[in-house]
């Protein structure tokens, strides 16, 4: 079992969450196996699908043991607790409740708290949660991760919600170490028809546009993306790799 900081490293290091969030779940593992092929370390199951917590059981069962399964729309310590017990690796939740995070330190799990002001963020390290998911990420913008990392230098922040491929590298240039992507419609009609090939190749997109973010550029060449364009591009955190937890 891996313990929490080795699961954030892992969280981290891989930069994407596909979220699945749907009734349709009939190709839900299928397309979980297709992100890892990818290259992507991690999936989230919202408790919202039908039979979420069977599915987490199944995933935990049969696919692969390097690929993180998570439960995500997490509300309270119940859901925590019925969640972990089906085997998620992470729990993850829209807002900041206590109760969530308490259980989830009570459990030994990774707490992916929701917040989207500095007074949240403040309350959610209070609490101790592990990772910030600020959320709607869309409604506040790139900036707001380079201007909160100022005075939370050592958070582990997640862009939740308007997540493109047209603005990923301008939230991973800002400072987050992870982004999310709703794993069900990235390529809709794929999910639809099971085609695992496709959604695997619509997948490779967002990891190459991750690690192109993420990288250093050449020197004398000008990053092509409008965030750098409004100067604050190298605002966020330095690429350092995983941050070591508070």
């Amino acid at each position: 079992m891996l313990s929490k900081q080795q699961v954030i490293e892992r969280m981290c290091a891989s930069g994407i969450l596909p979220v699945f969030r749907t009734s349709d779940v009939r190709h839900l593992l299928a397309a979980s196996q297709a992100y890892h092929n990818a290259g992507i370390g991690c999936v989230e199951y919202t408790l919202t699908m039908p039979h979420a917590l069977d599915l987490l059981k199944e995933a935990a069962a049969s696919l692969p043991a390097e690929l993180l399964v998570g439960a995500g729309t997490v509300l309270d310590g119940r859901g925590v607790s019925l969640a972990v017990a089906a085997g998620a690796d992470f729990i993850a939740s829209p807002g900041l409740s206590a109760e969530m995070i308490k259980a989830c330190r009570s459990h030994g799990v990774v707490s992916i708290a929701g917040a989207i002001t500095p007074s949240e963020v403040m309350e959610a390290l209070r609490l101790g949660a592990d990772v910030i998911k600020v959320f709607p990420a869309v409604c506040v913008g790139p900036a707001f991760f380079a201007e909160i990392l100022g005075p939370f230098p050592n958070l582990h922040l997640m862009a939740a919600g308007g997540m493109t491929l047209a603005n990923v590298q301008d939230y991973v240039a800002a400072g987050a170490e992870v982004v999310t992507l709703l794993a069900n419609g990235l390529d809709a009609a794929a999910y639809a028809a099971g085609d695992a090939p496709a959604i695997t190749r619509a997948a490779a997109k967002w990891v190459q546009a991750v690690r192109a973010a993420r990288s250093p550029l050449p020197r004398g060449e000008r990053a092509d993306v409008s965030f750098s364009e409004r100067g604050v591009r190298g605002r966020g955190r330095a690429r350092r790799g995983p941050l070591t937890r508070r």
